[in-house]
């Protein structure tokens, strides 16, 4: 399969000798319907590799296809851990691509924030971010053929498919997806995924609140969890 615009960008973020062939773990993160990969542009982490992947809902006849090329891209890393976050849309995205690679062995964490689950009902989200003022024409086309492509995908019913550890981020400032709805991704899940409340930022708090890269940070970081100095993390539900 080739990718047809390709449109991803690899940032080492550790030391010059430090990447995620000597850590372990690379992250791949996905933006949100109409956004683009700067939406990541912050993203360092230590002893971590990001890359930024983007897509384009006018590239791919199904929302399946654009899964699949994903899920390509991603296996195509030489780390032998792979980790992935997705936001909004690219949260439906990351969970289909999780599913294609899980079964290879080298998914250590999926990070599902701001998105409905896989339910196949995405009709209120893309009506409420369509809605949304402040676009420029060429925006706006660009977030409505996302959302097309969105609105093709036949979802999944909740059967606990979802094999590796999971975190769900959501905010309750946000304005498009309610908290309710986020908490529903556990019946995705096979073991109960983390659960964090990111206040502050609305429906893109992944730009602009800090809590969400120390999130990432302290999940993915390599220092063993059962050091006792290690960043403090989340078991369980944090509402």
């Amino acid at each position: 399969m080739t990718w047809p615009h390709p449109a991803w960008s690899t940032i080492a973020t550790g030391s010059p000798s430090t990447s995620a062939k000597d850590t372990g773990v690379h992250l791949f993160c996905l933006h949100h319907a109409g956004g683009t990969t700067a939406s990541f542009a912050a993203w360092r982490f230590p002893g971590l590799e990001v890359t930024r992947l983007g897509y384009r809902g006018r590239d791919f006849a199904t929302f399946a296809s654009a899964a699949d090329a994903l899920a390509e891209r991603i296996e195509a890393s030489p780390s032998p851990e792979l980790a992935l976050y997705g936001h909004s849309m690219g949260a439906i995205l990351a969970f289909e691509a999780a599913l294609r690679l899980q079964g290879t062995g080298r998914v250590a964490h999926v990070f599902l924030a701001a998105a409905r689950p896989p339910s196949g009902m995405h009709d209120g989200v893309a009506a409420a971010a369509a809605a949304s003022g402040g676009l420029s024409e060429r925006a706006r086309e660009v977030l409505l053929e996302d959302l097309a492509l969105l609105a093709e995908y036949p979802g999944r019913p909740p059967a606990n498919q979802l094999e590796v550890p999971a975190t769900l981020l959501y905010s309750t400032d946000d304005p498009v997806v309610p908290a309710s709805d986020s908490l529903r991704w556990a019946s995705w899940c096979s073991a109960a995924p983390r659960v964090h409340d990111v206040p502050g930022g609305g429906h893109l708090f992944h730009r602009s609140n800090p809590k969400v890269l120390k999130i990432v940070e302290n999940t993915l970081s390599p220092v063993p969890l059962d050091d006792p100095a290690a960043p403090g993390t989340a078991s369980g539900l944090e509402v």
